[in-house]
């Protein structure tokens, strides 16, 4: 400090001082202090008997000049792409997943869980529970009505936010990522409107005097939800279920299936009997995904060709009929008769473990909204055995 200012009043006319300056700025880290002088020195003593080592320091703060210009470019480099990669990652989150309609084009065998979602909150939420929302227009007495029914024992958004939680979790089985439920096209509008209507009845007025106006306010509100949820988040429930899969089985593919049967027995040096076909109507289109229809068949008539095996005069009937249940619903029917002489009934087959036979079929058909049924038939045979489904529209 104490030369500083008598070189500096000399480094006007000295190069010899200027010299000094940086060599002074360069001990203490100024940088761009030690380069000023430098430059000074050398315009003032081009070839002074300090030019040389004056040059290589010239020399060597432009180096790391330059290395610290290319330390800040990479750094902006490395910080943009650590940005980029956030914002990728963020909307690869947000924008993720597939809509469960998309996901039952691809993967028919999830349409078993959206049904019984799809099940679940049009008989607990929109009919039980969310038509409440009509009386809150009828006083406070009415709307704490609403209240209990939205609410308890656990909020409706929630019990939707949980069926959607199973078919999320039944498409991951299947290899399939669904959309979170904010963003889902079906279940996120019913969830959010529910929430809201929710919110609403836990809300208190804030001051006497704002008593009736929020009152109104929400009445008001609670309509337009009321609307909503019975309008267009009812239709696109509805919706979701007229995208199951459906199977056209006719004479055509019920003989290769019992072909495959037949080979798998007989290599299996199993004894075999060829079933009869009755086929009323000629083909049928069961709202089972074919796999799960062809695997709940198979079993149906393996269980009817161990029943007869061997036995004289065995004989073995395939039935395919629509009809109509004790509600007077339709029905498809795909039964499977033997002639065998041992007791069988549903209590039996409830009974029995899961994962093969008649356990399967029952399985199966509970999966995909069916019920068996066993049925006592004419002779030559005895019994048959097998599933109704609901025709639908």
């Amino acid at each position: 400090a104490a030369l500083a200012a008598p070189l500096a009043s000399a480094a006007r006319e000295r190069a010899d001082a200027d010299w000094a300056l940086a060599r002074l700025a360069l001990a203490h880290g100024y940088l761009e202090a030690a380069r000023v002088h430098i430059e000074h020195c050398l315009a003032i003593a081009p070839s002074g008997p300090f030019a040389a080592e004056a040059i290589a320091a010239r020399d060597a703060l432009a180096r790391a000049r330059d290395a610290e210009l290319a330390a800040r470019a990479r750094r902006r480099r490395v910080a943009l792409v650590a940005a980029a990669l956030v914002l990728v990652g963020g909307a690869l989150y947000f924008w993720r997943g597939a809509t469960v309609a998309r996901a039952l084009r691809r993967r028919p065998a999830l349409f078993p869980a959206v049904a019984r979602a799809v099940a679940e909150i049009r008989h607990d939420v929109l009919k039980h529970r969310a038509s409440s929302l009509g009386l809150a227009s009828e006083g406070a007495a009415a709307r704490a009505d609403v209240a209990r029914a939205l609410l308890e024992p656990e909020p409706a958004s929630h019990a939707v936010a949980a069926a959607y939680e199973g078919v999320r979790r039944a498409a991951q089985a299947q290899g399939l990522t669904l959309r979170r439920l904010a963003r889902e096209p079906v279940f996120g509008p019913l969830w959010r409107d529910l929430a809201a209507a929710e919110a609403w009845l836990k809300a208190r007025p804030s001051t006497a005097r704002g008593v009736k106006r929020e009152e109104a306010l929400g009445t008001n509100a609670l309509s337009a939800l009321d609307a909503r949820i019975r309008g267009p988040s009812a239709e696109r429930l509805a919706a979701l279920l007229a995208l199951g899969p459906r199977t056209r089985v006719d004479a055509a593919l019920l003989s290769s299936w019992i072909r495959g049967v037949e080979a798998e027995l007989r290599g299996a040096g199993k004894p075999w009997t060829s079933p009869a076909l009755q086929l009323p109507a000629l083909e049928l289109n069961f709202p089972v995904e074919a796999r799960a229809l062809a695997t709940l068949f198979a079993n149906l008539l393996r269980n009817a060709e161990a029943a007869v095996a061997g036995a004289p005069g065995a004989s073995v009937v395939v039935r395919l009929a629509e009809e109509r249940d004790a509600a007077g619903r339709r029905v498809l029917s795909l039964l499977v008769g033997d002639s065998a002489s041992g007791p069988l009934t549903l209590a039996i087959i409830d009974a029995r473990e899961s994962g093969r036979g008649l356990a399967l079929v029952r399985d199966v058909t509970r999966e995909w909204q069916g019920h068996v049924v066993v049925r006592p038939e004419p002779a030559p045979w005895t019994k048959a055995v097998g599933a109704c489904f609901p025709a639908g529209a």
